[in-house]
């Protein structure tokens, strides 16, 4: 006895496109960290011992934040396109038993 699986098409084509938007929304973010949370090293002051441990420790953690941002918005492509490909292959397979069951 054969089950049936049925692939709801559209639910695929909603999460692609809610991938899509979510890497979208991830670009401001990624501007953000890069270009506006940029001080100054004068802005931890002068003559001061530790001013420049302390402007390291802030390029530093704005390259992490940066690093993991990209890394995020990676997985979500890729997943996106993980999930794009499988919808594609699910349609092809469903032409393919409704050419097989037709003729």
């Amino acid at each position: 006895m054969s089950e049936r699986f049925r692939v709801d098409l559209d639910e695929l084509d909603s999460v692609v496109r809610q991938l899509r938007h979510l890497r979208g929304d991830m670009d401001e973010p990624s501007q953000k960290v890069k270009y506006s949370t940029t001080i100054p090293k004068s802005a931890f002051g002068v003559n001061f011992l530790e001013a420049g441990d302390l402007a390291k420790a802030h390029d530093d953690m704005q390259a992490y934040m940066s690093q993991v941002i990209d890394a995020l918005q990676d997985l979500i492509h890729k997943f996106g396109e993980k999930t794009e490909a499988s919808r594609g292959a699910y349609e092809d397979q469903e032409h393919q038993t409704k050419t097989s069951m037709n003729g």
